[in-house]
């Protein structure tokens, strides 16, 4: 009988081990199949959402015009910078394309959607109204879809964000063609900033299109695929 037990115990003993290696891996699963984003009014890394959006613009003028997917649309390795525990990535505004990058393990990944920047030149105005209005006007009529390894990610329609003014440095031959100097700016629209992704490979899909029916100027379509190898 005692034998019969001890039997029984170890029988126990081996399935509650099955049962918890079990919930771990479907607790690792989740955490790669159910990505999180920030969103704005939060502070990643203890520094506010909105001003994350102004060190990636800051970070986006200066890659050279040349390396830029908005100038060269043959990259295949996507541009990729960093600040802190947060990788920035861009991509260009029309058509299909797909890109290749590494990321370190525990960053998080910023992705622009539809975000646009005025600095007091373009708007012919210091006042932030102004700025802000000729930052964000083409991001009207804006539809997108935004998925990590295949799941949707929600509520990125409630993102749209804005700055407050910030300076930012224009280099010459900057990919948006714009006066250089050292310029008051403003930004404001919607990214994907992902929380850190499991160690491995991962895809990233977004799709975002502007058809506007007053000034077609602002219109694009694209469809941007990243294979992330997060390391």
């Amino acid at each position: 009988m005692l034998h019969a037990n001890n039997k029984l115990y170890t029988l126990t003993c081996f399935m509650f081990v099955i049962v918890v290696a079990s919930v771990g891996a479907l607790s690792a699963y989740s955490t790669s199949s159910n990505p999180s984003t920030f969103h704005k009014g939060s502070t990643p890394y203890g520094v506010p959402y909105e001003d994350w959006m102004t060190k990636w613009w800051q970070w986006n003028m200066q890659i050279p015009k040349e390396q830029h997917p908005q100038v060269n649309p043959d990259l295949k390795k996507c541009p990729v910078g960093e600040s802190g525990s947060v990788s920035f990535l861009t991509q260009i505004l029309q058509g299909k394309s797909e890109y290749s990058c590494t990321i370190p393990a525990g960053h998080a990944i910023m992705i622009p959607i539809s975000t646009g920047e005025c600095t007091s030149d373009e708007a012919k105005s210091d006042i932030p109204a102004d700025m802000m209005k000729c930052a964000t006007e083409g991001n009207k009529y804006l539809s997108f879809d935004a998925t990590v390894d295949g799941v949707r990610l929600n509520g990125l329609d409630q993102n749209d964000a804005r700055s407050k003014v910030f300076n930012i440095a224009v280099p010459k031959d900057n990919f948006l063609d714009l006066k250089p100097g050292e310029w008051e700016a403003v930004t404001g629209g919607y990214f994907a900033f992902l929380k850190p992704l499991p160690i491995g490979n991962h895809t990233v899909s977004i799709s975002a299109r502007v058809t506007n029916p007053i000034d077609p100027s602002y219109n694009y379509n694209y469809n941007t695929q990243y294979f992330l190898t997060v390391q």
